[in-house]
């Protein structure tokens, strides 16, 4: 099969693989019909070392991603050969204490579809999952938004922990399409005070697009004098999507004394650094978001009761073939991208 493996930094080579096989027979062989390209991989696209860790080229990449049932296991009864399907990506073993507990997303053994040196991921022709991580899709639902439920699924989860009221003054830094979802969340939600930051134009633009009332590139604008002119006070929250450390530098001047910053963002460096001082004065709450934790479902049934609007979010479309092109394309925001995808 045709696969794009990361080889290293800013190399994606389109090779050719074995067929997956079924680790047992309570797996599925999937097809990938639309696959994107999250921020995370695009981490590994362009450096060798990530939150401290090395990456271990080459690797195989991909986490969002919709999919056909291929063939199936002997004791497989939630989908048949045929099945158009969403995936959930993490695969938790139900039995440790986070599981016991309900956090699946931090499972002792967890392993996540995509994530170098735990399952090989979903670019490629061919991939494999257990049964109980696919989601059957109704007719109403398209296998572009069924992959764009994923990164809508990590905003919803960082909504949640973010705990909003409607007369909340918001902040999200960063608008990438984890981003825009927020914002199209939190305007669900309704919120009618958001503000949105990027450095690209188009996803400033975007984020107006998405429902915030007030975006800016930090290239262009004093973000933090800007926002304080208008919210003299300060924000009860602030998501932080980009990573950053300027934005987390911004995070902290724009939130309220007891307010709350949800990292989201995933920082390339092993440390990143607070104004101490500043988080001490002002009592401020950070709390980090990973991934998401049953999520999934939830963001398909909001796109298929068409209370959120996504298929607008894919704005590139590549084929394997055109691997190096699609990961060049994400990583340095070209060409206005807000989502880039292969569609096989």
């Amino acid at each position: 099969m045709k696969a794009v493996l990361l080889v290293g930094p800013r190399q994606a080579q389109l090779q050719e693989k074995p067929e997956p096989e079924l680790p047992d027979q309570h797996w599925v062989l999937l097809r990938t019909r639309v696959a994107g390209i999250c921020g995370s991989d695009l981490h590994y696209f362009v450096s060798e070392s990530v939150g401290g860790e090395k990456v271990p080229y080459p690797c195989l990449v991909g986490h969002e991603c919709s999919a056909e049932v291929v063939r199936v296991g002997s004791e497989v009864r939630e989908v048949q050969p045929g099945d158009r399907v969403a995936v959930e990506p993490s695969i938790s073993c139900g039995v440790c204490d986070q599981c016991l507990v309900g956090r699946f997303h931090t499972c002792r053994k967890i392993k996540f579809l995509g994530h170098p040196g735990e399952l090989d991921g979903c670019l490629a022709e061919y991939f494999v999952m257990p049964a109980r991580n696919l989601i059957k899709l109704p007719p109403a639902i398209t296998l572009e938004e069924a992959m764009l439920a994923e990164p809508l699924s990590i905003a919803l989860h960082a909504l949640n922990l973010a705990g909003v009221e409607t007369t909340d003054r918001v902040a999200v830094l960063g608008t990438g399409p984890i981003g825009l979802g927020l914002i199209m969340l939190l305007k669900h939600r309704g919120l009618s005070q958001i503000f949105a930051t990027d450095r690209s134009e188009a996803r400033v633009r975007a984020a107006l697009q998405a429902g915030a009332n007030w975006a800016a590139s930090v290239d262009q604008e004093d973000i933090v004098q800007e926002i304080l002119s208008r919210q003299p006070l300060g924000l009860e929250v602030v998501f932080e999507v980009s990573g950053d450390q300027e934005a987390l530098d911004q995070s902290v001047a724009l939130v309220r004394p007891g307010g709350r910053i949800i990292q989201v963002g995933i920082p390339i460096p092993e440390r990143v650094s607070y104004q101490i001082a500043r988080l001490r004065r002002k009592e401020i709450t950070i709390r980090h978001s990973r991934r998401q934790n049953r999520c999934l479902e939830p963001a398909l049934e909001l796109i298929k009761n068409k209370k959120i609007e996504v298929s607008w979010l894919l704005s590139h479309r590549f084929r394997l073939e055109e691997a190096q092109l699609a990961f060049t394309t994400a990583a340095d925001r070209l060409d206005g991208v807000l989502k880039a995808a292969f569609v096989l």
